[in-house]
């Protein structure tokens, strides 16, 4: 049940004598996975290699980057590794043991071992045996993108809230793991893009989401700027990799490249203007010393409107900092700056010691408002249903902005109806055929029409995510954070 490598020189011949069973593998570019092999005879292909039934004495060609496995009820009875030492011409015969022929390549010793397990008591295999070809080659360009993650900059020393978006590059490195427990049954050319290639992938990704965020921190710990993380795609691949390990090893696969588009939400980004900002003011003097008139501007201006009197808001500001307010000029501030950091430098190398607590301010008294009140349009204040003035109805107020009318005239926020029950009703989401059906695609489900041009359909370009109205999406992506334009048309 093994394969037996034939020699070049007599390939020719073989087949110039006589019509045997001849295998052999179609192209296998960087979108594919794997693919049954095509049957030829005579140098012509008799099927379309959806079969890829072998018989003992057929010849098969194995080429470099592939792997040829033979496969009895779903599990891998014999294989060889396509290198340069191991590529070639190979015939099936059935009274020999599996000769898997792996030639160095990968870390199969465990899938070795238990390939031998399975055949310790030899004979001849009682089932079809089918021939299958999966690609060892890097497949680029597959789309990966992730929401809000914790991430640390190793610049500035914040926490932002990264999003991104990217490509990696994925390699089969254990072909028999990855037939047995990710494909499992191959009958067609398998694809990057074809729905069961797609669906495969979509297995991939969902592993790797979750793990974005232990690669990202790894990735921080070496002090990365976010901004930069796009130069590292073979770090973060290696610390994807990490995290991955464990769970991948049973899949034979793993990542060789990923490169990301990272930026950051709203909040993050004024975090970042904030932190510039400090750090450009603090490192001038003159811009510190003109902060400092600014704010005793602010602080005069403050004092003169007290409602405690002007005298008490300015004996304010004499306790603060000196009466009136009077600031240091731009030399004192140099000279602060430099105590300030040899201050610092002192506190760094001496322990840190807690700060005592500040007491407690008491707060002025408010006054509480009227229970239901409301001002009329004339300035009066009422608690009633009519003004105590000028006698004007208190005006109703006005629906939310989310609120619907119920069929029985009552106005609702929720999901019910607060008055007989009945449930919101759904707003059709699509485009609206002439015939009156709503559809998402690119034709209508009732009479065949195509959608009409002045109705877009949006998809994320980058991490292929349709938002559930795909006629009105976000101004964002919530899982990779691009903004949606007229890319994201759905063609």
């Amino acid at each position: 049940m093994g394969l037996i490598k034939m020699f070049t020189s007599a390939v020719g011949s073989t087949f110039a004598d006589q019509v045997v069973e001849y295998f052999r593998c179609e192209d296998m570019s960087t979108k594919i996975l794997c693919q049954p092999a095509t049957l030829v005879k005579r140098g012509k292909t008799v099927n379309n290699g959806t079969e890829g039934v072998i018989s003992n004495g057929s010849r098969f060609d194995v080429a470099v980057n592939q792997a040829a496995l033979l496969i009895e009820n779903g599990r891998v009875h014999d294989f060889v590794i396509g290198t340069q030492e191991t590529a070639g011409q190979y015939k099936y015969d059935s009274t020999v043991s599996p000769s898997l022929l792996g030639g160095g390549w990968g870390d199969l010793g465990a899938s070795i071992k238990e390939i031998g397990r399975r055949f310790t008591a030899g004979g001849q295999a009682m089932n079809t045996m089918r021939l299958i070809y999966i690609n060892l080659r890097p497949l680029p360009g597959n789309k990966i993108g992730f929401g809000k993650i914790p991430f640390r900059d190793g610049e500035m020393n914040l926490t932002l809230n990264a999003q991104g978006h990217g490509q990696y590059e994925l390699q089969i490195v254990n072909p028999m793991n990855f037939y047995e427990n990710v494909v499992q049954n191959v009958n067609k050319v398998l694809t990057v893009d074809s729905p069961d290639g797609v669906a495969v992938l979509g297995q991939l990704k969902a592993d790797m989401t979750p793990k974005f965020q232990k690669a990202l921190t790894r990735i921080s710990a070496q002090k990365i700027p976010y901004d930069q993380l796009g130069l590292y795609p073979d770090e973060l691949a290696e610390a994807m990799n990490a995290e991955l390990e464990e769970k991948w090893a049973t899949k034979g696969v793993k990542i060789t490249s990923l490169a990301i588009e990272l930026n950051v939400d709203e909040e993050s980004k004024q975090r970042i203007a904030k932190f510039q900002e400090a750090k450009t003011v603090g490192s001038d003097p003159s811009m510190l010393y003109a902060m400092d008139r600014m704010s005793i501007n602010k602080a005069r201006e403050a004092a003169a409107s007290n409602a405690n009197g002007v005298m008490a808001g300015f004996m304010g500001m004499g306790m603060a900092g000196g009466m009136m307010g009077q600031p240091m000029d731009a030399t004192m501030y140099q000279q602060q700056m430099q105590q300030n950091m040899m201050n610092q430098q002192a506190a760094q190398a001496a322990p840190q010691q807690a700060a005592p607590a500040a007491a407690p301010t008491q707060a002025a008294p408010t006054q509480a408002a009227p229970e239901n009140g409301w001002t009329c349009a004339c300035g009066t204040k009422n608690t009633g249903k009519f003004c105590a003035n000028c006698g004007q109805p208190k005006p109703e107020p006005k629906p939310a902005a989310d609120s619907w009318k119920c069929s029985c005239g009552t106005e609702n926020t929720g999901k019910f109806c607060a008055n007989c029950g009945s449930p919101k009703p759904e707003q059709p989401v699509g485009w609206t055929c002439s015939c009156g059906a709503v559809n998402k695609g690119k034709f209508c489900a009732e009479c065949g029409k195509p959608k009409p041009a002045s109705e877009p359909l949006y998809k994320c370009d980058k991490c292929g995510w349709e938002p559930e109205d795909p006629k009105n999406p976000p101004k964002f992506c919530p899982e990779c954070g691009d903004p949606f334009n007229d890319n994201d048309i759905q063609k």
